[in-house]
């Protein structure tokens, strides 16, 4: 076994990872890279924060057994409905008539009915309404009369339509929770949404057609073919929330939307989306409960023989599984798993906040504990940092128990690998600091740029959102750490930024400097104890006598530069340079490449500190390449560099 040391290339998702809205996906073939290559056939891993669940699927498609745990009753739900056998015509069929059910509705009808403007036919349906300012703007409409699409603009009976629906007296089930005590939740949310209770998240017409179709599912005798159908329940959810927000012009995408930040949010646009055709296309559509279902055996192989579990259960007494799955805080796991018993634990664990999921999940959660009372949120147990809630010291203490617990039913030679990012150097320091007392030493730490992030990269291509690390540990002996002192510490950042900058021998984006020194740092054993120093901060004392800022109008941000004292070498080549050799010498050997084996290469090439952000590669391959469907093909024509 030779350990992966170097950045891999993300992968196209199969429909299974892309139908369920989760944030913080991991890129699944790296996954799979990870436990194929640190596992054997049978060996069983485990995933004690299993979010979407990618170790446990990605495990039995490699041979192998997992135990993914979560104390999110989502991940449960989700490892649930992907171990159901598919029987797509009896889905289908199924579907088919909830929507004829709603759609015959006269109350339906009326809410959401208006006149074609091309046909003239009374019962078009209204897709969508966006509005700004609590005013209607816009609607999408569609005909099946004449088979039309169209938008129009805000009229009477569109007005009338909406005005109505606020009287509607909604007969079926809804959840009518308060939103916890939680940061999520904010005093100016609640005024905007309209209310302090989940209920608010969703107009009264969407409210009453949500609990409609809610409703049909509920009274599904089939137990396999209900779950399915309130796997596509909870994807129309959030879609048909007042948290999504119209699409600007120049995206060409009018009739649809998303919610696009991991938070609660309520902006002056709206897009208020039909609920019952977002179910309709959440069971049947492109991305849906069809798409992701069928995939399962295409990707994984078979349908995974999943069994979950409580911490009553004894693990010995279960054999013939692929997955043991359930809701189970990871200090718990020593209740169920026996010391030194798992070979390799893969897991994402809580970024100290950065994303607060269990609050984001209870807008499906309050759903589906209806449906079956196991999905109710444990609020309270989940580790994280809320401010007013829980801080820092606390986080640090629940991460710092249930790392310990790893560390005793991992075996004497097992491999961990945790993935983590965080901006803020103190939840660093809690993160290292809960390794270390647990009794793991830092053997890698490897900066893994994504190439499928969320919309938040868009504005900040070199933010949290578009990279993790890959802390891979193991067991060691106890080792007193360096007593850190601040101007030792200082001397190191200053020491190690002063080093990346000159390995790339260019200007640099803070965001890649950081992420350079987070790995340094992680590896170098530091007593960090109480220290909360912000590394720009250390960085920004050095602009005098060691590093010039290069202004720019990038997404970015400035460039860290060195002063003359300090410039790099003259016979290191610049980092874009070395990149554009490798890329040319690439296409002098062969005519064509996928980007991914471009990206494979440079990756191993320029670790780290000088990974070069994806975007910026693909500029350098248009210089010798022309892009043809899924590859790039060498050029030797004007308009490119010519290949000796």
């Amino acid at each position: 076994m030779k350990d992966i040391d170097f950045a891999l290339v993300e992968d196209k998702r199969p429909p299974m990872y892309t139908a369920m809205k989760y944030w913080g996906k991991k890129p699944h073939n790296i996954w799979g890279a990870y436990i194929e290559n640190y596992t054997s056939e049978n060996d069983v891993i485990l995933d004690p924060f299993s979010g979407s669940a990618v170790a446990a699927f990605e495990a039995v498609k490699c041979g192998r057994k997992a135990i993914a745990f979560d104390i999110n009753p989502l991940t449960s739900f989700i490892i649930q409905v992907f171990s159901t056998a598919f029987d797509e015509k009896l889905f289908v069929s199924k579907v088919s008539e909830i929507i004829a059910k709603v759609e015959a509705d006269n109350l339906y009808r009326k809410i959401y009915s208006t006149k074609c403007e091309h046909c003239g036919c009374e019962s078009a349906i209204i897709q969508h309404t966006k509005w700004e300012n609590s005013n209607i703007y816009e609607s999408g409409i569609v005909c099946p009369n004449c088979n039309k699409r169209f938008l129009t603009n805000a009229n009477f009976n569109l007005v009338e339509c909406s005005n109505q629906s606020k009287k509607i007296r909604i007969p079926y089930w809804y959840p009518k929770d308060k939103f916890y005590d939680s940061p999520s939740f904010s005093d100016s949310f609640k005024k905007n949404i309209g209310g302090n209770s989940f209920d608010c998240l969703w107009t009264k017409r969407n409210l009453y057609t949500l609990s409609k179709i809610f409703d049909e599912i509920l009274s599904e005798e089939r137990k396999e073919i209900k779950l399915q159908l309130m796997f596509g329940f909870i994807q129309t959810l959030h879609l048909s929330s007042k948290m999504c927000v119209p699409r600007r012009e120049k995206s060409n995408r009018s009739f649809s939307t998303s919610w696009g930040r991991a938070a609660y949010i309520c902006s002056k646009r709206q897009m208020e989306m039909n609920p019952l055709l977002l179910f309709k296309s959440s069971c049947i559509g492109k991305q849906s409960v069809k798409s992701a279902l069928n995939s399962v055996v295409e990707h994984v192989g078979k349908v995974p023989n999943s069994k979950f579990i409580t911490c009553a259960d004894d693990i010995h007494s279960i054999d013939n599984y692929d997955i043991l799955y359930g809701i189970v805080d990871i200090k718990d796991i020593l209740n169920i798993i026996p010391n030194n018993s798992i070979s390799f634990i893969i897991t994402d664990p809580p970024y100290g906040g950065l994303v607060q999921y269990m609050d984001l999940s209870c807008i499906w959660l309050n759903w589906l504990k209806r449906y079956d009372s196991i999905y109710t949120p444990s609020i309270e147990k989940e580790i994280t940092i809320k401010k007013g809630i829980k801080d820092i010291d606390e986080y640090s203490k629940e991460f710092t128990n249930g790392i310990r617990a790893l560390y005793n039913v991992l075996s004497e030679e097992g491999k961990v690998v945790f993935t983590f990012h965080n901006k803020d150097l103190m939840v660093w320091n809690a993160f290292l600091r809960s390794i270390s007392k647990a009794g793991f030493k830092v053997e890698k730490v490897i900066h893994q740029q994504n190439k499928r992030t969320g919309e938040s990269n868009v504005a900040n291509p070199y933010g949290t959102s578009a990279s993790d690390f890959y802390i891979r540990c193991s067991k060691s002996v106890y080792k007193k750490k360096i007593q850190t002192k601040k101007d030792v510490f200082e001397n190191f950042i200053v020491d190690r930024a002063v080093s990346i900058i000159k390995s790339r021998n260019e200007p640099t984006p803070y965001q890649i400097l950081f992420n350079g020194l987070l790995s340094e740092i992680s590896k170098a054993d530091f007593e960090l104890e109480n220290f909360d120093e912000n590394i720009q901060q250390l960085l920004s004392k050095h602009t005098e006598d060691v590093f010039d800022i290069v202004k720019t109008n990038r997404n970015s941000g400035d460039l860290w530069w060195l002063k003359n004292n300090s410039i790099s070498p003259s016979d290191v080549i610049p980092l874009t340079e070395r990149v554009e050799n490798t890329i040319q010498t690439m296409f002098e050997k062969k005519g064509e490449y996928s980007l991914d084996d471009i990206l494979s290469e440079i990756f191993i090439r320029f670790p780290n500190g000088l990974t070069p952000d994806i975007r910026n590669i693909e500029t350098l391959i248009l210089k010798y390449a022309i892009k043809s469907g899924n590859k790039w093909k060498r050029r030797d024509e004007p308009g490119g560099r010519k290949i000796r």
